[in-house]
């Protein structure tokens, strides 16, 4: 394991600066733990208060150390990490973990301290883990680096998942349970205030340089650079190491806490829901959920596909996970003939093979009947993946079931999953299992969740492996001298003409229209494109028309235009005296169609984000938009297409033409393009509404605004 990180997670010299002799204090518990968990490599210790402790020698300050550090612990106030960083730099230190509060957390003045501290990382060539973190433990040969009472353990349980943690108390108490359930990991780093490194920095390495690491779980607040994150993502979506992660400050009270916690940035839970799934990342939404899921993708067992095959010791068990795995659009087929031929010579009278399968009570007065049908179950061509419920069982029971499991599981490959309904008594078998290549959850609705996320995180991952990475609109040539022209002609955003012009150079359809400043000019142009017309002001000034009521639709005469245009440039005056009026656009009337909504906007932590949704009540009051990140490939706008619920509108229900979908998914493709084009000046681009007409038919904008970034 070499990278730029190796000195940190693996360092073969730590020095503690600030130790001290009382347990109670950071520096003392620090020197506690990494005697306990026998640390190996070599130890300084830093205080003038000392000359040693515990038969280790103590030096006056890290230049009175006649070794090679690579880590500094620093557990001394925050007034003195500067100097005590400047002094580990300039003797070579490579690494700092930093446990000391009072920077970005504390407002302005602490983020000044902070923004020093992240320029001294970057000119002396220093990593720094924190500052404000409880530090990190490599499992895999028992480096502390570390003072969370967790550690407290007798023993670490070493394992595949890298846990990674912006929240540190939290944090703590989440790998302490990972442990009490025998559930090991391989490290667990407490980024904190992340001055230098962040969460994507630390996945990055996990995924490269780390080989006992499979897959990673999670606790963010928020995003300090989304798109490290984003590559971070990537990376470890082309290695086949899954990220599992727990997004706290969901809700605006939450999202504040989170600010004000760690200094992030805590951008919309829709964009970040949208990101996650874009790029591979599983979302749990709970703090048992991130470790139950990383556990079950631990066992390294991939699903060919989503057939659920359940045996259940009680009939009602069996129906709730059916249920759940049929809701989330999992398969629950039947056995095959053969399972069924032989599973049923296992079955009294009363019994029936189906699936899920009820093993009934008989499995207790012949305990290797279950055995017997599991392995039915599991050699069953039919199913992908194999669910067991256990009911009451306990103690020895449980021991002996969970026994019987793994005898069977060790000559097949398929995921394996048991859910446990009883309680406590259950906790013999469940412990087994935890250390095995099953993995078990007491609650059903989390095991449904976790296999759901399996299922989708590996079809994903053959997905990307198919994909092209050109997400290039075919054929796209663009005049960027006349598109910088356009974007030049205004300081705040672009008039609908304007905006329409830009859309058009990149093959967006947009209605016929002409900026006329006369009604004999309005009524020439509506001959040419034919009555009924539409009739708009023209202003870079005036966004909201019909606040404004400046638009006027199904104008059928000459007589009408005439009555329309005074009556636009009159309102206009009122409700903007100051208003730049370019004229009024005279628009050819598109009759029927579907109206939907597509857009970007420019979100603090991802960068562009494209937006699609149907229009009218259903972006407004349900809120029916699927957002992607730029660029977007054309599988993904045919995904984001596919993914609003008013999606079977689209296709045609009730009698409805089909509508072109095909040209929605195109117009996506080329909005994304634009937007790669143009990302450093536009912030946003509202193409509102978006008539989606039959197939075959294409869609064409009625209007459209495009907003630019502050000069």
């Amino acid at each position: 394991m070499t990278s730029e990180l190796s000195k940190l997670l693996a360092p073969e010299s730590v020095a503690i600066i600030g130790v001290s002799e009382s347990p109670t204090r950071i520096g003392g518990r620090l020197f506690k733990y990494l005697a306990k968990h026998g640390y190996k490599g070599e130890l300084a210790l830093v205080n003038p208060k000392y000359q040693e402790l515990n038969n280790v020698k103590c030096y006056p300050t890290i230049s009175d150390v006649p070794m090679k550090i690579d880590c500094a612990l620093v557990a001394v106030p925050g007034k003195f990490v500067l100097p005590v960083l400047n002094e580990c730099a300039d003797n070579n230190v490579g690494s700092a973990v930093i446990f000391s509060s009072g920077f970005a957390e504390m407002g302005h003045d602490g983020k000044k301290a902070q923004d020093k501290l992240k320029e001294l990382a970057k000119t002396k060539n220093m990593r720094i883990c924190g500052p404000n973190c409880i530090g990190l433990v490599n499992f895999n040969d028992n480096t502390v680096l570390s003072f969370s009472q967790f550690l407290e353990t007798d023993s670490l349980i070493p394992g595949n998942i890298g846990f990674i943690s912006q929240s540190g108390a939290l944090g703590g108490s989440m790998a302490n349970r990972a442990q009490d359930n025998s559930i090991g990991l391989s490290y667990f780093i407490s980024s904190g205030n992340e001055a230098d490194l962040e969460v994507s920095d630390y996945i990055k390495h996990l995924v490269l340089h780390d080989k006992n690491t499979t897959v990673i779980a999670a606790v963010i607040e928020g995003f300090k650079d989304g798109t490290k994150f984003i590559e971070a993502a990537e990376l470890a979506l082309e290695h086949g190491k899954p990220i599992i992660v727990l997004k706290i400050g969901e809700t605006e009270v939450g999202k504040k806490a989170a600010a004000s916690h760690t200094g992030s940035l805590a951008g919309s839970d829709s964009v970040i829901d949208a990101v996650l799934n874009q790029k591979g990342v599983i979302r749990v939404r709970n703090y048992d959920e991130l470790f139950q899921t990383a556990s079950l993708f631990s066992k390294n067992r991939i699903p060919k596909g989503n057939r659920l095959g359940i045996l259940s010791s009680s009939g009602g068990a069996g129906i709730i996970m059916a249920d759940l795995y049929t809701k989330l659009g999992l398969t629950v087929p039947e056995p095959s003939k053969k399972t069924i031929e032989l599973a049923s010579k296992e079955m009294a009278s009363f019994g029936q093979v189906a699936n899920p399968f009820d093993l009934t009570g008989q499995i207790f007065s012949d305990p290797e009947m279950f055995k017997r049908c599991f392995n039915y179950f599991i050699n069953d061509e039919n199913f992908d993946i194999i669910q067991i419920n256990m009911s009451m069982v306990a103690g020895q029971g449980s021991v002996n079931r969970a026994l019987q499991l793994l005898e069977v599981v060790k000559d097949s490959k398929k995921p394996v999953v048991a859910w446990w309904a009883a309680g406590s008594l259950s906790d013999p078998g469940i412990q087994i299992l935890n250390k095995s290549e099953v993995a078990s959850f007491k609650s059903p609705d989390r095991c449904a969740a976790a296999v759901n996320a399996l299922v989708k995180y590996h079809l994903t991952v053959q997905k990307a492996a198919e994909e092209t990475k050109d997400c290039d609109t075919p054929n796209l040539s663009i005049d960027r001298k006349l598109a910088k022209k356009i974007l030049d002609t205004a300081d705040t955003s672009l008039s609908e003409h304007d905006s329409k012009a830009l859309l058009e150079l990149y093959g967006i359809p947009v209605t016929k229209e002409k900026i006329v400043n006369s009604v004999e000019d309005a009524v020439n142009f509506a001959e040419q494109v034919g009555f009924p017309v539409v009739l708009k002001i023209d202003s870079p000034d005036i966004l909201h028309k019909t606040e404004a009521d400046v638009i006027r639709l199904g104008i059928n005469s000459p007589k009408d235009i005439a009555k329309s245009y005074e009556e636009i440039m009159d309102n206009a005056t009122r409700y903007n005296p100051e208003a730049r009026i370019n004229g009024v656009a005279v628009q050819e009337m598109v009759i029927g169609g579907t109206e939907v909504i597509a857009g970007m906007s420019q979100d603090p932590q991802f960068g562009p984000i494209i937006a699609f949704g149907l229009g009218g009540i259903f972006v407004e009051v349900l809120k029916d938009i699927s957002l992607r990140i730029i660029p977007l490939s054309k599988s993904e706008a045919k995904k984001m297409v596919q993914q609003i619920k008013g999606y079977p509108i689209l296709e045609g229900v009730r009698g409805r033409s089909r509508a072109d979908i095909e040209a929605v998914e195109d117009l996506l493709s080329r909005l994304s393009r634009l937007t790669e084009d143009w990302k450093d000046y536009i912030a946003e681009i509202d193409i509102n509404p978006l008539i989606v007409l039959d197939q075959g038919r294409g869609v064409k904008a009625l209007d459209a605004l495009v907003v630019l970034k502050k000069k």
